[in-house]
């Protein structure tokens, strides 16, 4: 079974009335994940970013979770 590492950059929220989602990414994650997180896929570097809907929306308002899904080395 392919095992997966999630690391969490940022949150984000649905913009009204648009089949949009606003994301929120600190400085110093984005900088990290341009440092440490690039996928390599034909000679071309690739920062590979997943968004995921929470089960409920937080206390300030969010919706949604922004990731970096690595796979582990088996």
């Amino acid at each position: 079974m392919k095992k997966f590492e999630k690391k969490f950059i940022g949150k984000g929220t649905k913009v009204k009335s648009l089949e949009i989602i606003r994301l929120t990414i600190s400085e110093e994650a984005l900088k990290e994940a341009l440092e440490n997180e690039l996928s390599d896929y034909k000679g071309n570097k690739y920062l590979v970013i997943e968004v995921a809907s929470l089960k409920e929306t937080d206390k300030y308002g969010r919706s949604h979770t922004v990731y970096i899904n690595k796979k582990l080395k088996e």
